[in-house]
C-alpha cells in the first residue's frame, strides 16, 4: 500500500494521512513510518471522529472511547487520505468525509484501507487496498495491528 500511496504521490504538498478513529490509528502510524523512511515523502497525520456523522448510531452504538478529531488547521490546501482497518458498508467512509467536511474543503479525498470485505451499501471504493477478502454480512473481521512489532499483528475473520 505504501508504495502505491508514494507513487501516487511523489510531489504532492500537504499529505494528510487521516485515520479514523480508532480502527484506522495504527495504520496510519504504519503508512507514515514507510512513507518517511522508505520513499522519503512527508506526510502530516490526523485523526478523524465519525462518532457524530454516523447513521446507523442507533442500531450500532459507539460502544468504546474515541479520538476526537485533529485535523491541519487548512485541509483546504492539502490532499488527505483517510486510512481505515476495514472498509464494509461504506457507512464509515461517508461518516469521514462529512466530518473532514465539516472543517473545510480539501484540494482532493482518497481512501486507503487494509481489508476490502465487500459488501459496499453505498458507492464507495478505495483507493489502496491491501487485501481484499471476500466474506459474509454475519462474519466479522478483526485486526489487530502493532506498528512497533508487525510480526504480532493478526487478522482474524470470525463467523458470528
Amino acid at each position: 500500500m505504501a508504495a502505491r500511496i508514494a507513487n501516487a504521490h511523489v510531489s504532492t504538498h500537504n499529505l494528510v494521512l487521516a485515520a479514523i478513529a480508532n480502527g484506522g490509528i495504527a495504520l496510519t502510524n504504519i503508512l507514515g513510518k514507510v512513507l518517511a523512511e522508505k520513499y522519503g515523502i512527508k506526510t502530516h497525520t490526523a485523526t478523524i471522529d465519525i462518532s457524530f456523522h454516523r447513521d446507523d448510531i442507533g442500531v450500532n452504538p459507539i460502544a468504546k472511547e474515541v479520538e476526537s478529531t485533529e485535523l491541519i488547521q487548512d485541509p483546504e490546501e492539502s490532499t488527505i487520505i483517510l486510512v481505515d482497518d476495514v472498509i464494509f458498508s461504506g457507512r464509515s467512509i461517508r461518516a469521514a468525509m462529512a466530518e473532514v467536511h465539516a472543517i473545510g474543503r480539501p484540494r482532493k479525498i482518497e481512501l486507503a484501507v487494509l481489508i476490502d470485505r465487500g459488501n459496499r451499501l453505498l458507492p464507495i471504493q478505495a483507493d489502496y487496498v491491501g487485501i481484499e477478502a471476500a466474506t459474509s454480512t454475519e462474519e466479522k473481521v478483526v485486526v489487530e495491528l502493532d506498528p512497533d512489532e508487525l510480526i504480532k499483528s493478526r487478522i482474524d475473520i470470525l463467523s458470528t
